[in-house]
């Protein structure tokens, strides 16, 4: 099952909460909440905001939902005869036409719902904000190092905490009433839609001081709900209509009591823990209905109405291009590539070493195997090749002896390999096609015997014995007779 999580901000004027809200499923679930006052001669938002979400345990990288303030935000609803909310959003916000008390030329507006009032007529609310406060609020949250991805109102926010953890209101009439600081905010919503909204500014005495404000609250409520029910429904309030309150005060069941004996309508206390799960969480505060809502609108779009000014076509709130920036950000990426790039160059090179080093140990392994008696390696390669061509040399004396096998063959390829210096004379040659007799002398006994090894070994006989061997008596001359065998039965 997919979880998401999101976080709420609410920026008052002299406070500051936040909401991270975890979403499984259908079930949400508060993660982190904090809520603090702030004095606005010094306390900078940016600051607490940064300090405040990285001591709770915020994860910075989540998706970011903030509102607008209550004073910087005007709705107007109006009658047009465009039908669908799709052709009135593409054809853009005509209602900024009419008497915002803004200059058009620097409004950010968004159509925000619309209802069939007759065949031909249809009620269009509409919402507006200066771009200068836009960007004001759009900065206090890149100073504290935060990207939005959504900027609302606090209709919405309300609404959408409303109707999370009182679902009766998706369907039929109802009021919103939302209570908090300097205004009085009633929201009429028909079948999960909001259709009007009204802001009421009202003396902050009359929040913070209810036995003495309170009346003064009812009787502002009293008079701007029966006229707005008026204008919608032609109809006044009566006991069925449903009043949800929404009020940062000490003793909300009063004020309850108050609007229900003055407007005889059945008044609801909203409850923002109704229907969301608190993970380990205590002492929660009571009012975090705004940042909670704001929450709630990334996680369950399909379940909430609202609006987001970020995506208004003349809001550019894309931060200017730091040409400085940028150009050291790409240095930076041209100097890691290089390292990189070294880095693997110097990894290959070590690699090919490492390869080198082992096929030289290999190859004066295989010398060393190759020839046992060569103790000193100096070029492996060349000393072998050396070898090799003596061998050659001696295979193709051999194969003159046994493909040719003439007596003449025989007596050249011994004198080819007899040294002059053993002095060597043969007197007699008999060859025959299993062996040769040679009968001849020389100056000393050694030299008879060295010769009797280098036939063994260069002209590969299967045997070569020395008979007879004698110093003659008439000179210094050694006298001697070498009887080889051939390695083949016949070669001739």
């Amino acid at each position: 099952m997919k979880v998401k999580r999101a976080i709420g901000i609410d920026i008052g004027s002299s406070y500051l909460c936040a909401v991270q809200i975890l979403r499984i499923g259908k079930a949400f679930c508060i993660e982190k909440i904090f809520k603090m006052q702030i004095r606005r001669s010094t306390d900078s938002p940016s600051d607490i905001l940064k300090t405040k979400l990285r001591e709770h345990g915020f994860r910075r990288r989540l998706p970011v939902a903030v509102s607008m303030p209550n004073e910087a935000v005007f709705f107007r609803r109006l009658e047009t005869d465009y039908a669908g909310l799709d052709k009135i959003r593409a054809d853009g916000p005509f209602a900024l036409e009419y008497d915002f008390p803004i200059d058009p030329n620097e409004t950010v507006g968004q159509v925000y719902s619309y209802r069939r009032m007759t065949a031909e007529k249809y009620s269009v609310l509409t919402a507006a904000v200066a771009k200068e406060s836009l960007t004001d609020r759009y900065d206090i949250l890149r100073g504290a190092k935060i990207r939005p991805d959504l900027i609302d109102t606090t209709v919405s926010a309300i609404h959408s905490t409303v109707a999370q953890n009182h679902p009766e209101i998706r369907t039929g009439t109802a009021l919103i009433v939302h209570i908090a600081q300097s205004y009085l905010t009633l929201t009429v919503v028909q079948d999960n839609s909001i259709v009007m909204v009204r802001h009421l500014p009202i003396l902050e005495a009359s929040v913070e001081n209810v036995n003495s404000g309170l009346q003064r609250i009812v009787d502002v409520l009293s008079l701007e709900a029966g006229i707005i029910w008026r204008k919608l429904f032609d109809s006044g309030l009566d006991r069925e209509t449903r009043m949800y309150l929404v009020a940062s005060v000490d003793n909300p069941a009063d004020l309850k009591a108050a609007i229900e004996e003055n407007l005889q309508c059945q008044t609801i206390v909203v409850n923002p823990y109704g229907k969301i799960l608190l993970k380990h969480l205590y002492r929660v505060p009571s009012d975090i209905s705004i940042a909670e809502g704001l929450a709630l609108r990334i996680l369950a779009p399909e379940r909430t109405t609202g609006i987001n000014l970020l995506d208004a076509g003349n809001a550019n709130m894309r931060p200017a291009v730091n040409v400085k920036k940028e150009f050291t950000m790409c240095a930076v990426l041209v100097v890691a590539i290089c390292i990189v790039a070294m880095i693997g160059l110097f990894a290959r090179l070590s690699h090919l070493e490492n390869q080198y080093a082992d096929v030289k140990n290999q190859m004066n392994d295989v010398f060393r195997r190759t020839l046992p008696e060569e103790k000193n390696i100096v070029n492996p390669l060349a000393q072998l090749e050396q070898q090799l061509k003596a061998l050659q040399k001696e295979y193709t004396l051999l194969s003159s002896i046994s493909e040719e096998g003439s007596p003449l063959e025989v007596l050249r390829a011994i004198t080819t390999i007899t040294p002059s210096e053993l002095k060597i004379r043969l007197d007699d040659v008999l060859v025959t096609a299993e062996s040769i007799r040679l009968e001849g002398t020389t100056e000393s006994f050694e030299s008879v015997y060295n010769w009797q090894n280098l036939l063994g070994n260069a002209l590969h006989f299967s045997t070569v014995d020395v008979r007879d061997v004698r110093r003659e008596s008439n000179s210094e001359m050694v006298h001697f007779v070498v009887q080889a065998s051939f390695a083949s039965e016949k070669l001739i």
